[in-house]
């Protein structure tokens, strides 16, 4: 075997681990050094560069995309919104073929579908779907998609059908540095593709999942359409992980269900679930329509863009003051739960999509938990409605509004506003703060009305008698405010630390002071030099936080406190260096503690955490009814900890 040979074979091997399997064999320093020696010799002799070669993956510029027939037609997909229709059909298939089919059910990838042609084992063309007899030949761009194998691990004769899609991740980084952003993912995969010059679409984070295969020659056939999808991945293509294999149409619901939520935990775009027959005989039997197959079916999500009309806006005041406006919608079903408010962000926004009362708005509920509005629908009554003037003053306490510097929000110049003193009590209580339970606005809005709690050093000087003067409290709810209250005062210095509202200081940064300065007296004696030199504490945080604690009033708080009870020296752990470089995901329900507080246990010890589980990660800590992240730990090969394994390598059993 030549050199060319052997780093040709050995480059696709590393490609397809990381690009296919997720799973890199090595670094991408080793692999590009290893690429540009093939690269030299290929120079030094052409005779020997073959169609599989990573050299070939980046073409050059054409001329335009050429109408290529399809050998095989992509067919539509019937859908339905409604788990009815998905049993009506499940009985038609079954009244075809017989009790007890089982079916498969995937992920419906929100991309662009493609055909994929491969003679002995070689890819020779690539084309877009079109409209299904007829599309564009797409073959030199779809060989800068890494994920697309060159040459198969089989000498077959096949043509595949996948889903070219961008992650959501390199979607939002291409548009922060796009001039013209697109406006979603499946725009962004698109646009990619059909680039003239190829060297462009390289350049794009593209992937692809293969869902089907036709195989005309290959050293063995599948008997069942989940045997399809394995045979799929035998031959070197990328598949997406989220697949199952259900007994009938009730296992196949229960997927839709898990999945309307968990799909937005994902780095792609999915719109519905695609469920199959699995016997390939029933497939036969069953045949087309004109545009569909009667064996399949897609039930789609519940849609994350709709329309509806924007009733008013109401504005907010935060804990820091800043005034919000709220849009106020005529309720409308959006990706399954109903809305009736949507964010405007600030006025700024609502002047550039020139929002107006009265106008039929396009909200969006993507992987954000609050819908935001998008766009004003274009209509002929939009130009005779008011236009909308952001208010002078404030709505709770009519202070006049200010502009800070560098800042895009209005602020109520009123300290002591009703509404930042209840804001700020809320947070004070909330699940990122002190994690105080039972204790929520309506309570808080009653304490504050008649005078109990002014300030956060209020809530602990309260009794259970105190509760009891709330309309709707009885002796058991008023016993677990008590209780729960008191037994916040042994959360860690970096709660309390988040819990105090100071601007631009949130949980992580109070996590990055406290590691640094692991007593209040530390934080309270800390110049803004000193604070600034912290790693991940700029000048402007560190000043907030000197005026904070050099402020009388809450130097005063600090020490009622610290009379009430909190012990903040001994809360604080010294930060080490033992799980350094790590990157921990938790998923399930942890038995001894909150997913919050092995969190905190990971950052002092130096670790990182993350939402998303990718090759980067080193452990998952698994809970019980873990979801699909353990999955896709499985997938990768991530090491999955159990609680007591966590508790072992962190040296607290």
């Amino acid at each position: 075997m030549t050199r060319i040979e052997l780093l040709r074979d050995e480059l696709n091997k590393y490609a397809y681990n990381y690009y296919v399997l997720d799973n890199p064999l090595i670094s991408d320093f080793e692999y590009d050094k290893l690429y540009k020696e093939l690269e030299e010799l290929e120079k030094l002799h052409p005779e020997l560069v073959t169609p599989d070669s990573p050299t070939q993956r980046v073409g050059g510029i054409s001329s335009g995309f050429e109408e290529v027939k399809h050998k095989y037609r992509l067919y539509s997909l019937d859908n339905t919104y409604n788990y009815d229709e998905l049993r009506k059909w499940y009985e038609r298939v079954t009244k075809e073929c017989g009790d007890g089919q089982k079916l498969v059910c995937e992920l419906k990838i929100d991309g662009l579908a493609i055909a994929l042609s491969y003679k002995d084992g070689y890819f020779v063309q690539g084309a877009t779907r079109g409209n299904g007899i007829i599309g564009e030949e797409i073959t030199q761009n779809l060989k800068t998609v890494k994920a697309i194998p060159l040459k198969l691990f089989q000498d077959a004769d096949v043509e595949v059908r996948g889903e070219i899609y961008m992650p959501v991740s390199s979607f939002e980084k291409l548009n922060r540095e796009s001039e013209k952003p697109f406006a979603n993912p499946r725009n962004a995969a698109a646009g990619s593709l059909r680039q003239l010059d190829s060297s462009i679409t390289a350049k794009r984070d593209l992937s692809m999942f293969t869902y089907t295969a036709i195989i005309e020659r290959a050293d063995e056939l599948p008997k069942s359409h989940w045997d399809s999808i394995q045979f799929i991945k035998k031959l070197g293509f990328k598949t997406n992980p989220n697949i199952e294999l259900v007994n009938d149409i009730e296992g196949a619901i229960e997927f839709c269900k898990k999945w309307e939520t968990e799909r937005f935990n994902l780095d792609y775009a999915t719109d519905g679930v695609v469920i199959k027959v699995n016997s390939l005989a029933c497939q036969n039997e069953m045949g087309f329509t004109s545009r569909a197959p009667k064996w399949a079916t897609a039930f789609k999500f519940p849609p994350e863009e709709i329309s509806t009309e924007l009733k008013d806006i109401e504005i907010g005041v935060g804990k820091t003051g800043a005034v919000t406006p709220v849009a106020i919608l005529e309720p409308v079903q959006l990706a399954g739960s109903t809305v009736s408010r949507a964010s405007l962000h600030n006025f700024d926004e609502i002047k550039r999509l020139d929002v107006r009362i009265g106008d039929r708005v396009l909200i969006k509920k993507a992987a954000e938990i609050i819908p935001k509005v998008i766009k004003v629908v274009d209509s002929p009554e939009h130009e005779n409605l008011p236009v909308y003037e952001p208010p002078l003053t404030c709505p709770e306490c009519e202070a006049p509004l200010e502009i800070r510097e560098g800042e895009v929000n209005l602020y109520c110049s009123n300290e002591k506003c009703p509404s930042v003193i209840k804001a700020k009590l809320e947070y004070w209580v909330s699940k990122e703060a002190m994690d105080i339970d039972f204790i929520g606005p309506s309570v808080i809005a009653q304490l504050y009305n008649l005078g109990m709690v002014k300030s956060p050093v209020d809530f602990y000087k309260l009794s259970e008698e105190d509760f009891l003067k709330l309309e709707l409290v009885k002796e058991k709810s008023a016993s677990n405010m008590f209780n729960s209250i008191q037994a916040s005062k042994s959360r860690p210095l970096s709660r309390f630390v988040t819990a105090l509202s100071i601007r631009h200081v949130g949980k992580e940064t109070a996590d990055i002071i406290v590691s640094e300065l692991p007593s209040i007296e530390a934080i309270m004696n800390a110049s803004v030099e000193e604070l600034s030199n912290i790693e991940g504490v700029g000048e402007k945080i560190a000043q907030n936080v000197y005026e904070f604690f050099h402020n009388p009033e809450n130097v005063k708080m600090i020490e009622e406190f610290k009379e009430l009870g909190f012990l903040f020296e001994n809360q604080a752990v010294m930060k080490t260096d033992e799980l350094s470089g790590k990157t921990f995901v938790l998923t399930g329900t942890l038995q001894t503690m909150t997913r919050d507080e092995a969190s905190d246990k990971i950052k002092m010890r130096g670790g990182k955490t993350s939402s998303s589980v990718s090759k980067k990660t080193s452990f998952v800590i698994a809970g019980e009814n873990a979801g699909s992240k353990l999955d896709k730990a499985q997938d990768l090969g991530v090491i999955i900890l159990n609680e007591d394994e966590f508790l072992k390598l962190i040296g607290e059993i």
